[in-house]
């Protein structure tokens, strides 16, 4: 159910605009995620003389009255800037039920048509339990004020909600002056909503009717652990002084506060994003179908409630074939609510398809800490599967050469009449015929052949075995050279680029050739297990280290180590 709101049936007002301008109307809302009983701010800006209409909820509760004026500002308008007079009015309301309410869109009827903003949701959700001290120890004070905190006591990334309450025996007015609470120590503050909006209520304190009213809320996301002190809040009120019926200023001073912050829990898991609340993650590529070469926008939406800011990348395992394509962008769709940081962060990262075939990436899956079931707690989604269209540029492993046998020559035993060639069935190697046979030019040159295949073979060989440690000593020296690099970044890419450059030389193929299939392949026969697992290690190690956003605080050292341990385990 909706109610019609006419805040003015005809307005007068000239605005100072022709109406060759094109017509702007705009409905603002703040904020759009608010408490049961919270204020919400409502303006109406047009640029257009007119009747103005506008739809709100049955379940709304007005609590100010409208204000109109004027304000001019910059639009965009067909590309360029311009400045543009508005008028505008504005008022204030809440909500008591928890659930989502649909505000406008807010409509101006003229001559030439009708012209309407666009509507907006309100998210109302049950108002947070505050913690704060016994007001009726302070009933001896005419006015006073207490702090209110979500916690005593929070988990590391958890966020506070403050908020400043107000007791009065007398009528308050006015609020003129208000100066928030302090955390000690070092956080990242958000002011929820308008904080000298207020909301009066009364409360029922030994038996006598108080005024009350809310005022300062703030979300705090404490960055350290510790204890720490909320300092209180001040502020100026204008009251109704019953004893000279003329109204008076009086200046409070709240209580103060404390919290403490407990670091996570032991068993931190693998896939752990630093995320402290509830979290789903969901994800879309823009296209399942491409050409090899080609590169492909992986869209991961990370949604939820806590400290959703603060959250690292997910990481990304992709299999053999897929590479990223420079670095992950990053958008944000966060409000703050007594919740924390609420909504959706989107990464989009780039991947280049280098093989052709039905490529399945692996599911993404994220790892956060729930405080309220005090456990750390996995999300997990799937990608669908790439075809990739051959562009005929694919590294087709080449087939292993057979190596012809070569037998060494040896001597032979003396011919007789058991063993060797029967001289009567071969009456050729027999007696003159046999020796002229023997020492005839044909047969020396035969022999000659022979002698020069074995020593050219024997070169050859030599060579062979320069050249399968010569990599090897050249991997090692580059290796070695590392270790007086400063950059992080630089060790990790020339790691890699050394490991691939002689793994490639070892088994005589293309750099481009060596992959994870490519190794799996040629266990047991020509790598044994235990250095192909330790190989995949290191790989694995060196993509995360990389794409994982821990370039600067990894030690490269123990991956160093590693590959140079691979290199030595070749030596024969």
């Amino acid at each position: 159910m909706v109610r019609a709101f006419i805040l003015h049936i005809i307005l007068f007002y000239t605005i100072g605009f022709s109406f060759a301008q094109q017509p702007i109307v705009e409905l603002e809302i703040n904020p759009k995620t608010v408490e049961s009983g919270q204020s919400i701010a409502i303006t109406i800006k047009r640029n257009i003389d007119g009747q103005l209409d506008m739809k709100l909820p049955d379940e709304f509760i007005q609590s100010g009255a409208v204000q109109s004026g004027m304000s001019s500002s910059f639009v965009i308008i067909d590309g360029k800037q311009q400045s543009v007079r508005f008028h505008y009015q504005s008022f204030t309301g809440y909500f008591e039920g928890v659930g989502t309410y649909e505000i406008g869109p807010a409509k101006i009827i003229t001559r030439n048509g009708e012209f309407s903003s666009e509507s907006h949701k309100v998210k109302v959700i049950k108002r947070q339990n505050m913690i704060s001290e016994d007001p009726s120890k302070n009933m001896h004070r005419m006015i006073f004020g207490t702090i209110q905190q979500s916690k005593k006591e929070l988990w590391e990334g958890e966020p506070l909600v403050l908020e400043g309450k107000v007791y009065s025996q007398v009528e308050v007015l006015e609020v003129q002056g208000f100066k928030p609470f302090e955390f000690d120590g070092p956080s990242d503050d958000h002011v929820i909503g308008n904080p000298n909006q207020t909301n009066s209520s009364y409360d029922v304190i030994n038996g006598k009717n108080i005024q009350t009213f809310r005022i300062g809320k703030q979300v705090i996301f404490p960055e350290k652990i510790g204890t720490y002190a909320i300092k209180p809040f001040q502020s100026v009120l204008l009251y109704n002084d019953p004893r000279t019926n003329y109204p008076e200023r009086a200046k409070i001073v709240s209580n103060e506060a404390a919290v403490t912050i407990k670091p996570l829990p032991t068993g931190i898991p693998k896939h752990f994003i630093g995320g402290v609340g509830k979290f789903g993650i969901s994800a879309h590529l823009s296209n399942t179908r491409l050409d090899q070469g080609k590169v492909v926008e992986l869209r991961v939406k990370v949604s939820g409630t806590g400290n959703l800011h603060n959250i690292e990348k997910p990481k990304i395992y992709l299999p053999s074939g897929l590479v990223f394509y420079g670095d992950a962008e990053v958008v944000d769709s966060i409000v703050y609510s007594s919740r924390g940081s609420e909504g959706s962060k989107s990464f989009t990262y780039y991947i280049q398809a280098n093989r052709a075939g039905n490529i399945q990436i692996n599911p993404i899956k994220i790892a956060y800490f729930n405080p309220k079931t005090e456990k750390y707690e996995l999300a997990e989604c799937s990608v669908k599967t790439l075809n990739i269209k051959s562009n005929g540029e694919e590294v087709i492993p080449l087939p292993k050469p057979k190596r012809e046998e070569v037998r060494e020559p040896s001597m032979q035993p003396y011919i007789t009449d058991k063993i060797g060639v029967d001289r009567s069935t071969n009456p050729l190697f027999c007696g003159w015929k046999g020796a002229v046979l023997i020492f005839s030019p044909i047969m020396l040159g035969l022999f000659l052949g022979l002698g020069v295949r074995i020593r050219k073979e024997k070169v050859e060989n030599t060579i062979t075995k320069k050249m399968s440690t010569q990599h090897r000593y050249e991997a090692l020296a580059g290796i070695g050279k590392l270790r007086e690099e400063n950059n992080n970044s630089d060790k990790i890419n020339e790691l890699t680029r050394l490991l691939v450059r002689f793994l490639a030389s070892e088994f005589k193929v293309n750099n481009g050739e060596i992959s994870r299939d490519f190794l799996k392949n040629k266990v047991p026969d020509e790598l044994p297990e235990t250095i192909f697992d330790k190989i995949i290690y290191v790989f694995n190690e060196l993509d995360e280290i990389k794409y994982g956003g821990k370039i600067e605080n990894s030690d490269v050292t123990l991956l160093k180590d590693e590959v140079e341990f691979i290199v030595k385990s070749f030596e024969e």
